[in-house]
């Protein structure tokens, strides 16, 4: 007969996601496959956060 790990006190093997790295611009960890992006060698936590340091630095501009 197989017993559930958990209620017999064997244990479970748990998987945690490692960090690819930190936000460029707000500096939380980012995970891959939840909408991180590189751009130019440096990585962001989302497309805003992009968007919020390429105006800052310049690059782009609202209009």
């Amino acid at each position: 007969m197989l017993e559930n790990p958990m209620v017999a006190g064997l244990g479970y093997e748990e998987t945690y996601a490692s960090p690819v790295g930190r936000c460029k611009e707000c500096k939380d960890l980012v995970f891959q496959g939840y909408e991180g992006v590189i751009f130019e060698d440096e990585v962001f936590c989302s497309t805003s956060c992009l968007e919020d340091h390429l105006k800052k630095v310049g690059v782009i501009r609202e209009i």
